[in-house]
């Protein structure tokens, strides 16, 4: 993924900690920047869905949260050891150099010098160590569900202040690209622990206590205000503060914008694209869109009930949705039509996959083939005596994703489908899909950095951390390179495989791709004049936000 420069930004992931307050040795502050001493300090005022009540610990999971709460604002708080660079490469961060051994099994870490978190606490291989246990403790279930690293773990030693050894029990071709993930491998301050690794969640519930730029300070009625962390390691920011105020109503979003409640809105999921094609052209505001793709909207079938269990019929729906449409009509540019599960851009994904042009007269003979006929001339296909009767549910969000379930449901009521449409909560949504009880349902990709290896690895035998892809290693005649892709570092035997999979996917119509995502942002230029995308725009970051 690349940062752009653009001047005119599950189920479940939140919480941290800092001592605002103290410093480690007050002898040692960090002297103040001059934008802090000199002139009056920059503030701008962002929004959120929903409330930081969870805190700031940077692991979420179901258990903890029925929302992402600030997982998507970690970064801002939360360095990891590395992160992808403007050209999708790896690249140091806490870490400044590292070693992979022979057999791809151990990592050695060697830990940037001078960074201390945002209580003045030096930053040791410790905290690293305890930081990455915490992680599967407290991931629990859903242990592997981010990546599949913090299952690989066999040791994690620390010989030196400096130095972090990670040893896996069988190498993992993702393991770095997992650690770029400050959900959930932001690197957290020891203190979050006092009491237990499971005592973080209530530790952090006011504190951010990472070493990233930003740190929490208060918060006022629906208003969390963060500040400058003093000891932060990189370069400085150009806001000094920044705070979100909880705007749970996209509607509500853009009004606040334009009387100047806040400054910006940051990031799709925040955003509906009705909103921003109203705002984007007044001249009052800057826009940007992100060019890459961040998700890839799809439709999630129960492949073991019909219809779905019939080829013919996944293959119909193919042909049936239209995504040029909803491309067009539904997300007014904003999404993209997706004919594949992944992005050529995505590593590993340069794969050639057969794709399927709308065309609803060859859906129609599909479904004949399949033995479907409408009778009695009501619309509405029937075989063996019963009607093809389905439930799409999906979990309410945007008033475009609406839009685009009803758009779809037109498609397959054409096709001969009766569908009832079930608009539920996120937690009511994912539980059905998690007990099976669903028929068709509106689901995405992980998104972001998670995207692809997580995916994969979430479609392996025995992988319970998605419904929907923890199917498809059935539909496969060798169900083991699965688990091989997931114990290899051969770049050549992963790209081998990624290609098996992806193709297999395709070739059976396990899903249906629909669009893909792109992350946008909004300001106020009387006091911002640009964003740049995070290389992962899933995450809302501050430091990128340039200011008159």
């Amino acid at each position: 993924m690349k940062l752009k420069k653009l001047l005119a930004f599950g189920l479940a992931l939140v919480m941290c900690l800092a001592m605002a307050a103290c410093g480690a040795n007050p002898d040692e502050k960090p002297e103040e920047s001059t934008s802090q001493t000199d002139a009056e300090p920059v503030s701008i005022t962002v929004t959120e869905n929903w409330d930081f009540s969870v805190g700031f610990y940077p692991v979420i999971t179901p258990m903890v949260s029925s929302t992402y709460g600030a997982g998507f604002w970690s970064r801002n708080f939360y360095n990891t050891l590395v992160s992808y660079d403007d050209n999708g490469k790896i690249q140091g961060e806490l870490a400044e150099t590292w070693e992979i051994s022979d057999d791809g099994k151990t990592y050695t870490f060697h830990l940037r010098d001078g960074v201390k978190f945002s209580d003045g606490t030096p930053l040791t291989s410790e905290a690293v160590k305890m930081t990455l246990e915490a992680v599967v403790t407290n991931l629990g279930p859903q242990n592997g569900a981010f990546g599949k690293l913090t299952t690989l773990f066999d040791k994690l030693e620390t010989p030196d202040e400096k130095t972090f050894v990670m040893t896996l029990k069988t190498p993992y071709y993702a393991a770095l690209d997992n650690l770029t993930m400050a959900l959930p491998f932001g690197i957290v301050n020891p203190a979050a622990f006092e009491g237990g690794v499971e005592k973080a969640y209530e530790n952090c519930v006011s504190a951010t206590m990472g070493t990233g730029p930003y740190m929490f300070d208060r918060v006022e009625e629906d208003t969390y205000t963060f500040i400058r962390n003093p000891y932060y390691w990189g370069e400085a920011p150009e806001v000094d503060e920044f705070k979100v105020k909880v705007i749970p109503d996209n509607a509500a979003k853009i009004l606040a914008l334009r009387n100047g409640e806040i400054d910006a809105i940051l990031g799709s999921s925040r955003l509906s694209a009705e909103g921003y094609t109203e705002i984007s052209q007044d001249a009052a505001f800057g826009h940007a869109m992100d060019d890459s793709t961040n998700q890839t909207r799809y439709l999630g079938m129960n492949l073991n009930k019909a219809p779905f269990n019939d080829p013919l019929v996944r293959e119909a729906i193919s042909y049936a949705v239209n995504q040029q449409e909803l491309e067009t009509s539904v997300f007014d540019g904003l999404e993209t039509a997706a004919e594949t599960l992944f992005t050529n851009e995505k590593p590993n994904c340069g794969v050639e996959v057969k794709t399927y042009p709308t065309d609803m007269e060859k859906a129609k003979q599909l479904m004949k083939e399949a033995g479907y006929e409408d009778t009695n001339d009501d619309g509405i296909l029937e075989k063996d005596g019963t009607s093809l009767a389905i439930h799409f549910n999906y979990s309410q969000s945007l008033a475009s994703v609406d839009n685009a379930v009803l758009s779809i449901a037109a498609s397959l009521k054409e096709l001969g489908f009766d569908v009832t449409i079930d608009a539920v909560d996120m937690n009511t949504w994912y539980g059905a899909l998690m007990a099976g009880e669903y028929d068709l349902t509106f689901y995405n990709t992980a998104g972001g950095s998670f995207d692809p290896a997580t995916d994969m690895s979430n479609m392996a035998p025995g992988a319970m951390g998605d419904p929907i892809l923890c199917q498809f290693s059935a539909f496969f005649e060798n169900p083991e390179i699965f688990a091989e892709l997931d114990s290899t570092s051969d770049s050549q035997r992963v790209q081998e495989i990624y290609g098996m999979i992806l193709n297999g996917i395709a070739d059976q119509n396990l899903l249906v791709p629909v669009t893909g995502t792109h992350d946008l942002a909004l300001w106020n230029t009387d006091k911002i004049t640009g964003y740049d995308f995070y290389t992962d725009a899933s995450y809302v970051d501050i430091a990128s936000v340039h200011v008159k």
